[in-house]
């Protein structure tokens, strides 16, 4: 029996509006943000989800809420769903890390999967963590639909396994705030059942 799990990004934070690295900062939802997660609700209210899975972090929480009172269905939290540890990258700006860190932050842009943020988390830990985590929502729920509201990063590179997309493609389609990505699971695999370019609400 398919699984479907809609990975969403969640709305937008004042960090994420001043084009900062957000990592594990603990920052909510802007005005903007609330309104993209009343929208990603609206978008899923029908689709029969059985539970909401969350990271931590406060923004996707606030985010799953939405969805799990537009949909009446508890909001379970997911470890595994947090962002990336980016380290003393958190709360500066790109060009703020190229020009602290340039080698790291060249490798960071170039072989994302390949970098590790100074004091952070290997990307490659963040990716293998977010498909355990895929998966083993994807078993608990066997021929249901579940949401998964995690972080940027962590859909980036879920996205880019399963299309194949290396170097720095992984940067090139679009992933707004606020945007779902439909993956089915089914025999042990997760594959995508979108156009993970395309924004999908708003």
């Amino acid at each position: 029996m398919t699984t479907t799990i809609y990975l969403v990004r969640h709305g937008r934070t004042a960090l994420n509006a001043q084009g900062r690295f957000r990592g594990r900062e603990n920052s909510p939802l802007d005005g903007p943000g609330l309104r993209e997660a009343a929208e990603v609700a609206r978008a899923l209210v029908d689709v029969g989800l059985r539970t909401v899975y969350s990271s931590p972090l406060l923004r996707c929480v606030q985010t799953a809420e939405f969805i799990a009172r537009a949909a009446s269905v508890p909001v379970v939290p997911e470890p595994d769903l947090v962002d990336a540890d980016l380290g003393r990258w958190e709360g500066v700006t790109p060009d703020e890390a190229e020009k602290r860190d340039p080698e790291t932050y060249a490798l960071f842009q170039r072989r994302p999967q390949l970098a590790r943020a100074p004091e952070g988390e290997a990307i490659a830990d963040v990716e293998d963590r977010e498909f355990e985590a895929l998966r083993r929502i994807a078993r608990r729920h066997e021929g249901a639909a579940v949401a998964a509201v995690t972080h940027e990063i962590p859909i980036r590179l879920v996205i880019a396994r399963l299309k194949r997309i290396e170097g720095s493609g992984f940067w090139d389609f679009d992933l707004p705030t606020g945007s779902i990505t439909q993956l089915r699971y089914w025999g042990g695999a997760l594959s995508l059942a979108t156009d993970a370019s395309a924004k999908v609400t708003r």
